[in-house]
């Protein structure tokens, strides 16, 4: 560099031409060409996926034989024991809200004390009535199917809480189930032994219940 710290001179010039160029600093052109990558489609080299078709054969599909179940005896006041076997649910719930209801508007006034107890009485004499009545309702027969082979019963019954169940007896079994010759002559009702549980026993209703095959229910019960 010349002391007048000009680059002008030809001293200077003949100077930095000398100067050698160093290894890592590589020459950078100013003219460089940016090509762009485009990608390049050949279509032949391209791998289709194409979805498999779906060919539908027609295959014999083997179903079970669903069982036929034929009504031979049915009850018609079957729905309204239900109805009343649920209504002690009710009756609970009302008496349990209704009792101190009716004691805490004793208190205040709002009602004499012998009304709220004329209340809660009646609230526990009518739950009471109710379950006792459903004792008695428990386990009726509503209705009674036979399946196609003639092997099989089905008892359709009214539980406690008013359910509907449903059980099967062989027809094997019922010589050991009920006695067959019937109801006695002053009986309501007719009792029927689960054979696959001994505490449990029907109560099948003749007089009230309607018969669809006489034959064959005469053949099973009796008259």
């Amino acid at each position: 560099m010349c002391s007048c710290f000009c680059f002008g001179c030809k001293g200077c010039l003949i100077m930095l031409r000398r100067i050698p160029k160093l290894p890592w600093f590589p020459s950078v052109s100013c003219t460089t060409k940016i090509t762009a990558i485009q990608p390049q489609h050949n279509w032949r080299n391209i791998a289709t996926v194409q979805e498999p078709a779906v060919i539908k054969t027609k295959t014999e599909v083997s179903t079970e034989k669903t069982t036929e179940w034929r009504t031979i005896y049915k009850l018609p006041i079957i729905r309204l024991v239900s109805a009343f076997n649920r209504l002690k649910i009710y009756q609970a719930l009302l008496t349990a809200a209704g009792t101190p209801l009716a004691f805490a508007l004793g208190e205040a006034g709002h009602i004499s004390t012998h009304a709220a107890s004329v209340c809660a009485s009646i609230g526990v004499t009518g739950l009471i009535t109710l379950t006792l009545g459903s004792y008695a309702a428990k386990n009726l027969v509503g209705f009674i199917y036979i399946n196609e082979p003639e092997d099989h019963l089905k008892l359709a019954y009214v539980d406690f809480w008013g359910r509907r169940k449903e059980t099967l007896i062989a027809i094997d079994d019922i010589p050991t189930v009920w006695d067959q010759s019937g109801p006695p002559r002053f009986s309501f009702y007719q009792l029927i032994s689960d054979p696959n549980c001994s505490n449990r026993r029907y109560k099948l209703l003749h007089r009230l219940g309607t018969v669809t095959d006489p034959q064959l229910f005469v053949g099973l019960f009796g008259e």
